[in-house]
């Protein structure tokens, strides 16, 4: 054999033994299948993996994320980027014991609500993963950094009705779970509170302030540090407004100018805790079903956020809606084809 004939054998030899480690490393990538290394993730399971990934935000270090899907998606106030970038990667974060989660095996799929410390600053967060076979496959970050004092006495430690385990046998069908969120929806598209599977004691907290069945002598009415006060015929209405109940507020068609709320993403009902994780799209074209000829066009704006839903005895007894996301109208939610108009 001629040197130059020897050179292009040892070529030859190198790619194939180099294409060959290529071959196996890529079939390498996922072992052989075998029923004994198989385990389905619980609820347990799912709440690490979103404990992993909050820590590695925290730490800001991308190499301890949990798996991640070769298909990975990931959004951050409806925008689409990658692991590492956005303001909960990039910014420094510090958690709080301000912890909702919300977890479902069967649509592998959790979320926690939360208030974290970014840039020394209160924000309100909620993060969603869903998980294929081990791997996250979904991001979805959602975040509000315009946190008054106000409303961190509602924002330290949430409600029980959100944190319990409820007994099997008090335990409602995934399928009624779903149906019962959605009246909540329905009820405010419909202006009409008995659509509601309300209890008569239902409280909703948004972003951290109690809007509704306000004890006397009344409270806030919108999630905002301001309190009303009984010295001006205004500040009288609003207090009688914030001491209604869930139905009784939206029989009074103030929330008329909200288009329509869809999509409603109803993605994570976690039957242990009994609680429902939606992430709605609230569509603000200016226009009102109690407007009259000639009245000018109302707000115009969409709202992306998580309202999470404690249901007890077939009603909603309590909401959790955080953090608030506003988007111009006609914007999406990052996630729906076509959504925002």
């Amino acid at each position: 054999m001629g040197y130059r004939k020897f050179l292009r054998f040892w070529h030859y030899l190198v790619v194939l033994l180099i294409t060959g480690q290529l071959i196996n490393n890529a079939f390498a990538a996922e072992p052989e299948w075998g029923m004994v290394d198989k385990k389905e993730c619980d609820r347990a399971c799912l709440v690490a993996i979103m404990d992993g990934y909050m820590n590695a935000i925290f730490m800001q270090d991308k190499g301890i994320v949990p798996p991640l899907a070769q298909d990975l998606r990931m959004t951050e106030n409806t925008g689409m980027m990658d692991v590492g970038e956005g303001v909960l990667w990039r910014t420094k974060s510090e958690p709080t014991e301000f912890k909702i989660y919300v977890a479902d095996p069967v649509n592998e799929q959790v979320a926690l609500q939360t208030r974290l410390i970014i840039g020394g600053q209160n924000a309100l967060v909620a993060v969603r993963l869903k998980i294929d076979r081990g791997k996250i496959q979904e991001i979805e970050h959602l975040y509000d950094r315009d946190i008054n004092d106000a409303a961190i006495p509602l924002l330290t430690t949430p409600v029980p009705l959100l944190t319990e385990d409820v007994p099997l046998k008090k335990r409602a069908s995934r399928d009624m779970l779903n149906r019962i969120a959605n009246t909540y929806f329905d009820a405010l598209e419909g202006d009409n509170g008995r659509i509601g599977a309300f209890a008569k004691e239902c409280v909703r907290h948004e972003n951290g302030y109690r809007t509704v069945n306000n004890p006397p002598p009344g409270g806030r009415m919108m999630p905002a540090p301001f309190i009303p006060t009984a010295d001006t015929e205004q500040g009288k209405e609003m207090l009688r407004f914030s001491m209604l109940t869930c139905t009784e507020q939206i029989n009074e068609k103030t929330f008329a100018h909200m288009k329509r709320i869809r999509p409603r993403r109803v993605l994570i009902i976690d039957e242990a805790k009994q609680i429902v994780g939606t992430f709605p799209l609230f569509v603000h074209d200016g226009t009102s079903r109690t407007a009259k000829p000639g009245d000018p066009p109302g707000m115009m704006l969409n709202l992306v956020t998580m309202e999470t839903f404690s249901i007890r005895d077939g009603l909603i007894h309590h909401v959790e809606a955080a953090p608030f996301v506003t988007l111009p109208y006609g914007l999406g939610n990052g996630w729906t084809m076509d959504s925002g108009r």
